[in-house]
């Protein structure tokens, strides 16, 4: 037995040395067993390597292993490994029911015991105490000692945590070999592998190793005839001391560690091999990338000499990186004839470009292999069995089920989920009616009061046969599992249900499809995903029956214990071709053979890592348990010396080319700063005179660097696009791209492509008018509308269009909306009127008890009618529904008021005008012969009778803050109220049979509103503020006796009505929101003007995409086709259309002169 060490920097030709040797070794002593013990994630690549060598093409006798390899083929042959393996996923399974069992029994852990990543957590740390050789009587036997130490609540977690392993160590015991304990069980049994006996063996790629492998490499040591190991450490280090804070502490600690080893044990130690930089070494043809591994952790270094092989850049942000990467990545395989497996790139932080990867390197066309371990929770298959179980569970709740139906693993088309799901949606169907016999039905209500009476349509007939169809098929299967699991006794037969679940939907078969569909689109690693997902998951439920197969569990209890197993499966690929770009972390990928290195994401925090501490041992409870003999693993302050050994083998990875570069921003465009390491290697190698610094990727091409950016024809079309915009936008551009553009134009498979381009430059995202043919087909001659539709028109004439002219509607949804609720406010304050009528009495005759009665029946008759008894459906509705009484009661309170303090009285309420209205309707003449006619309902019409005759008011009620303003009438955004008083004018005899004066057009808010006050309030302080918080809003006639009216207690600003007055009956000069009884008329006669002239654009086809924009708003917000007109005020050429605040002199004129117009029969 003996150990020799191989050591050298970075570069110097450790590997090489191990192959060598092996290859002779296998040549020459044919009798000799030869061991290639390497990390585990680096055995495909070390195989590989090994087979290329030169002199070695295949071999028996040469092992490439990792540790848990040797230790099951140890196992193997001695017998060790007698009980059923319990990986990952069998762990979490097994603690995920100890915690359940008892969760009285844990104080700390009982807040975060079902925090998504606790089990991880705790699976990681029981698996640090195990390779730290630390057992649960250790930890119970410290407790005494941790309580001393004053480090809060640590003694509750440290007992936890002895409670929960001991606990598991207790299950298993006997029964199930952890992959934790396959390092101590190798380490009982390594002296009887016979195979060992002649062996030898090497060590490489290891900076440093557990106290388990320790123990195995002692072991070894004593068996094998020699032992080679290779550390990555500077040969003047040996005979010193090293700091913690040194470069090569890591392996200088680890060669200390395993010399006292082999002196304790009497193992001789061979003369260490020290390797030097030669005229092979891997920076032998670049002298940068040499200088950088010399010097970068020395004092100040600068390089003064040309730089051949190593590049800084900053971009733009990570996608502008990303496609820099690429594009370097092809110019080094054309140019260099590099080939793609000679590339690599690495990343501290893979997740902030794992979305982009995909879509750049397709772009460009490079096959990449991505070496990282990819967790399966988001593969249709698992959603599929996390969903079955959440319905269960939840009881066919609408989101888990159609999580189930929406997994394209059900025997039924995406087109009847849809039609599945807007049925649910619009009629709230969930629970058991899922699976109940009564075929479901449509139920349909056109008002409060009104529901459908009529039969089925045959469209509906026939549409209620597919759903009802849809619905059997979706829900046979699932329904049939959970019959199952409801009998089962224990786990074993609820997992065999989950299993006949996936047997009855033929799940094997439909991911074999999907597999050899990717094969054949080329996508090997997809395709490899969907065979590797099936039996992963038939690993977690073989792992489900063998721990924990006897025992009973609820539903809840089985789906918490069945989704913590699938948090812990996650996929690990070889890659699939021989030729693929090596994308990796760099805490992961181990291949030093790369000629070309691109490191990404140099920025603060990344590149190097920030380290943070863990989240079961923080740094103290570390350092409190070390003093006390319980070794763990390092702090995260060793780990952040670590992290400098990590980046300069990362930096020592290239042989020929090296980039290291960093984002500006991020994907919000949040600036974002370059590392100190960015910073280092800036000083270190762009300092010299000459230097031209950091290159700046900018996302697009500019006229100095455009040939750059021609690589593949994918993305340069892209880039092509970019430019031609910028020549439209008068910019000068590099005359190359006229040349790109002519190479599209003349190749037939990209004249659509290239023709799509061009269209999306003159794009406008705007509509062309409608045709009159166009228009007679959707209005006819008589358009019959309303005047909030005309409304909706000059907030934006295409969402007029989508409206009311096609018809597109926003999908049903069985919930409250706005819309709902103003009509139940409508319909309480018209029922409670008409109950009063019938009654003979008025608002002003009764008193609260009575007027509190009076609004409970009316709310508690209409509380059923709506949305087919929508508020009773839940217990938020409910609640829901006991505030809208409120505030129904507080409404008609206000009312009350009005009609205490003054005359008017209401006429009637939701009154209609049009066709078969109780008035008729507005009837305006277009130029063409097209006649609008305005139909509508008046929410309240007051009147009150003066000395001079009558007044009348109209009212609209309002659920929110709303406000009405001489520019809103303007421009046509608020014409309802003017329309309305037009109306009841015109046909005044018809109600009061009499001729009427305009008193006013007012809002009344709907609203509850809650006072506020520092202290306790008087209740008829509070009623006073109430009334002020729901003063009517909107215009009055200058007349003080019309408000005197409305207002007989006003004294100053009146808390009913917009109006202030003095003592002697005039009124404030700063009273905006009174107008003569001339200014209400010309108001009438513009507003029917700006109907008329909306009316002629409508039916001229104007279809535009111009929303208005007046103070900040626009109808935008709110507006449900957003997603189908595409409108983006940041686009050039696409505009809001502003409407400026103007001075009230000059709306006046304008409104006069276009009065005018209306008279000498012309329009704008």
């Amino acid at each position: 037995m003996s150990l020799r060490f191989i050591i050298g920097r970075a570069g110097t030709g450790k590997t090489e040395q191990c192959l060598t040797e092996i290859t002779k070794l296998h040549q020459y002593n044919p009798n000799k067993t030869i061991i290639y013990l390497v990390p585990e994630q680096s055995t495909f690549y070390t195989e590989k390597n090994l087979l290329e060598f030169s002199g070695l093409r295949g071999t028996m006798r040469v092992q490439v292993l990792s540790f848990q390899r040797l230790a099951w083929q140890i196992l193997q042959e001695t017998g060790g490994a007698i009980n059923p393996i319990l990986n990952e996923v069998g762990k979490s399974l097994i603690l995920r029911r100890l915690l359940d069992k008892d969760r009285s029994a844990y104080k700390a852990f009982a807040q975060v015991m079902d925090t998504p990543g606790f089990l991880q957590e705790l699976i990681k740390g029981l698996a640090e105490l195990k390779v730290y050789n630390v057992t649960p009587e250790q930890l119970q036997g410290c407790l005494g000692e941790v309580e001393t130490l004053g480090l809060g609540a640590f003694p509750l977690k440290l007992a936890d945590l002895a409670h929960i392993y001991k606990e598991f160590v207790e299950y298993i015991e006997n029964k199930y070999l952890d992959t934790e304990d396959f390092l101590e069980k190798l380490t009982q049994k390594l002296s009887a592998a016979n195979f060992l006996e002649n062996a030898e063996v090497w060590m490489d790629g290891f900076n440093g190793f557990t106290p388990q492998e320790y123990e195995v490499i002692r072991e070894l040591l004593l068996k094998a005839e020699r032992v080679n190991i290779t550390l990555c450490l500077d040969s003047e280090h040996l005979l010193v001391n090293l700091e913690e804070t040194a470069l090569f502490y890591p392996s200088w600690e680890t060669y200390q560690k395993l010399s006292r080893i082999s002196w304790g044990i009497g193992c001789p130690q061979d003369e260490v091999l020290v390797l030097q930089y030669g005229e092979k070494h891997r920076f032998s043809k670049q002298n940068d990338l040499a200088f950088l591994e010399e010097s970068f952790f020395r004092d100040d270094p600068i390089y003064e000499g040309e730089l051949e092989g190593f590049r800084l850049l900053a971009a733009a942000n990570r996608r502008v990186e990303l496609e820099g990467v690429a594009r370097e990545t092809l110019n080094l395989c054309r140019e260099k004839n590099y080939r793609f497996q000679e590339i690599a790139l690495l990343f501290r932080d893979f997740s902030l470009y794992e979305s982009l990867l995909p879509t750049v390197f397709g772009d460009y066309g490079i096959p990449y292999f991505l070496d990282e371990k990819r967790p399966l929770l988001h593969h249709p298959l698992v959603d599929l069995l996390q969903a079955a179980l959440d319905v269960l569970e939840q009881g066919w709740n609408y989101e888990p089920v159609f999580r189930y139906l929406k997994t394209d693993l059900i025997p039924i088309s995406r087109c009847e989920v849809d039609l599945l799901e807007n049925y649910c949606l619009a009629h709230g169907i969930k629970g058991k009616r899922w699976i109940d016999t009564k075929p479901w039905e449509y139920i349909r209500r056109y008002t409060l009061q009104e529901e459908n009476k009529e039969g089925h349509t045959k469209l509906e007939e026939a549409e209620l046969k597919r759903i009802n169809t849809a619905r059997a098929k979706a829900v046979m299967a699932l329904h049939k599992m959970e019959e199952k699991i409801k009998k089962a006794k224990n786990v074993r037969v609820m997992t065999t249900s989950l299993y006949e679940l996936l047997e009855d939907l033929g799940v094997a078969n439909k991911l074999e499809l999907w597999s050899h569909k990717a094969q054949a689109e080329g996508c090997l690693e997809e395709a490899k995903l969907h065979s590797q997902v099936w039996h992963k998951n038939l690993e977690l439920l073989d792992q489900l029956v063998e721990v924990l197969g006897d025992q009973l569990l609820s539903i809840k209890e089985f789906n918490r214990v069945f989704k913590s197993g699938l948090e812990t499966i996650e996929l690990g690929l070889i890659p699939l071709g021989l030729d693929q770009v090596l994308v990796g972390t760099l805490g992961r990928s181990r291949n030093p053979n790369m000629k070309a290195v691109f490191i990404l994401g140099a920025n603060e925090g990344l590149f190097p890592a920030r380290i943070q501490e863990d989240v079961l041992f923080t740094d103290d409870e570390r350092r409190a348990l070390g003093k006390i003999k319980i070794e763990l693993g390092p702090t995260s302050e060793k780990r952040i010396f670590a992290e400098q050994f990590l980046v300069y083998l990362a930096l020592t990875r290239a042989s020929d080319f090296l980039q290291v570069s960093y984002s500006v921003a991020d994907e919000e465009g949040r600036a974002l700063s370059p590392s100190y390491l960015f910073n280092s290697l800036e000083k270190m190698f762009l300092q010299r005179e000459g230097s031209k610094g950091v290159k700046y990727l900018q996302a697009e091409p500019e006229q100095d660097n455009s040939s750059e950016f021609l690589v593949h024809a994918v993305p340069t079309l892209g880039y092509l696009a970019a430019s031609l915009r910028n020549s439209l936008e008068g910019k000068v551009i590099n005359p190359l791209w006229w040349d790109v553009y002519d190479w599209y134009i003349n190749r037939p498979d990209w004249n659509k492509r290239i023709g799509l381009v061009i269209a999306g430059l003159f794009e406008k995202n705007n509509e062309n008018n409608l045709t009159d043919k166009m228009v007679r087909n959707l209005y006819g001659n008589k358009l019959l509308t309303s005047v909030s539709k005309l409304e909706r028109f000059k907030a934006c004439p295409f969402s007029y269009f989508l409206n009311y002219g096609l018809s597109l509607k926003e999908r049903e949804e069985y919930k409250l909306k706005a819309l709902d609720l103003g009509q139940f406010f409508h319909a309480a304050l018209e029922n409670s009127h008409c109950r009063l009528q019938e009654e003979g009495l008025q608002l002003a005759d009764i008193g609260d008890e009575k007027l509190t009665d009076l609004v409970e029946g009316v709310v508690e008759k209409l509380v059923p009618q709506l949305q087919n008894e929508l508020l009773l459906s839940t217990s938020r509705y409910r609640y829901l529904t006991r505030k809208l009484k409120r505030t129904v009661l507080r409404a008609v309170r206000v009312l009350r008021e009005h009609e205490l303090r003054g005359t008017f009285r209401p006429v009637g309420l939701e009154i209609s005008f049009g066709l078969q209205g109780q008035l008729p309707g507005l009837q305006i003449n277009l130029r063409d012969g097209t006649v609008i006619i305005l139909q509508g309902r008046i929410d309240r019409v007051d009147s009150a009778l003066g000395e001079e005759g009558y007044y009348i008011r109209i009212i609209d009620f309002k659920s929110g803050q709303p406000t009405l303003s001489l520019m809103e009438i303007f421009y046509g955004l608020k014409l309802q109220l003017l329309a309305y008083l037009d109306v009841v004018m015109r046909y005044s005899f018809r109600l009061i049979e009499a001729e009427a004066r305009p008193g006013g057009v007012l809002y009344f808010k709907i609203r509850d509103p809650i006072i506020a006050g520092e202290g306790p309030l008087e209740q008829d302080e509070i009623e006073e503020r109430i009334l002020r918080e729901l003063k009517m809003n909107g215009y009055l006639l200058k007349d003080s006796q019309a408000v005197m009216l409305m207002d007989q207690e006003i004294n100053g600003h009146s808390q009913l009505v917009p109006a202030a007055m003095k003592k002697d009956g005039e009124f404030y000069k700063n009273s905006t929101q009174l107008l003569s009884e001339e200014e209400f008329k010309h108001l009438q006669e513009y507003v029917e003007k700006v109907l008329q002239e909306i009316g002629e654009e409508i039916i001229s086809g104007n279809v535009r995409i111009s929303p208005y924009r007046y103070k900040g708003k626009s109808p935008c917000r709110f507006c449900a086709y957003r997603s189908v007109c595409r409108f983006d005020p940041g686009v050039s050429g696409q505009e809001y259309r502003n409407l400026p605040e103007r001075e009230l002199s000059e709306v006046w004129y304008e409104i006069g002169r276009k009065r005018e117009d209306k008279a000498n029969g012309q329009l704008d």
